[in-house]
């Protein structure tokens, strides 16, 4: 037997091709694709000029990486920021109408407001997370949004029962992250890197409840890097439903 191994081998052949063959071979397991969660959103007030600020910018970092959260970071104008200033009235706008309608009290930085209308310190993660996990269980609409080409999108809105008031449709656009050295003001020295810099917001209209299905344009400029549409019910906050999609 030895003798006819070796000459085997010496021919060529492998010893491991006479090895049993019969045995099944190892089946893997169908490993099914987890469900996407329900979309969460949340807008961070937040400024160059605040000197608690930071750390919440930091935070949306973190936060944007989970699956499912829509983040936008609104930096707000009343701080006086000159120097590549990313400030926004519209921003302190849609703060003042939250304090308003969610009843938060004098404005503040840095608020994060989650699914229009939670409200708490933005760099508070214990409280963030907690927030989150609540806010998913609101299983709120997703949109999907369908690229078009040159920034124009499509998407579709399933006919729903709408309670508590009117609801209307945003389109926010958001910029790339980036980093800014501020040289003013309580953070004089530091290096803050910025994530989803809301760069614009439009008011898309009144949804009825409908089935619908519409395009919008995002119009984006070189520094955006996508495009976010929220439904919201204009009385009291509450997002209903919303997407998102990088260009």
């Amino acid at each position: 037997m030895i003798q006819l191994f070796v000459l085997l081998i010496a021919l060529g052949f492998s010893p491991l091709a006479f090895a049993q063959t019969d045995a099944p071979a190892a089946i893997s397991p169908r490993v099914e694709a987890a469900p996407a969660p329900p979309p969460v959103v949340l807008e961070l007030f937040t400024s160059q000029g605040c000197a608690f600020c930071p750390p919440a910018d930091e935070l949306m970092g973190q936060m944007i990486q989970q699956r499912g959260i829509i983040g936008l970071s609104c930096h707000v104008d009343y701080f006086g920021v000159k120097s590549r200033a990313l400030g926004k009235s519209f921003c302190t706008k849609r703060q003042a109408d939250y304090n308003r309608i969610i009843g938060t009290g004098p404005r503040y930085t840095p608020q994060l407001v989650v699914n229009g209308h939670m409200d708490m310190i933005g760099y508070e993660a214990g409280k963030v997370s907690a927030a989150v996990l609540k806010a998913r269980a609101e299983k709120i609409m997703p949109i999907t949004l369908t690229a078009a080409g040159n920034g124009v999108y499509s998407f579709k809105l399933p006919a729903a029962k709408l309670t508590d008031g009117p609801v209307t449709l945003w389109m926010a656009v958001f910029e790339s992250p980036q980093s800014v050295s501020i040289t003013e003001g309580s953070n004089f020295g530091k290096t803050i890197k910025y994530y989803n810099v809301v760069d614009r917001i439009d008011e898309l209209g009144a949804w009825d409840g409908s089935a619908m299905a519409r395009s919008i344009n995002a119009g984006y400029q070189k520094q955006d890097a996508g495009v976010a549409i929220i439904a919201q019910n204009t009385k009291t906050g509450r997002i209903i439903a919303a997407g998102s999609a990088y260009r």
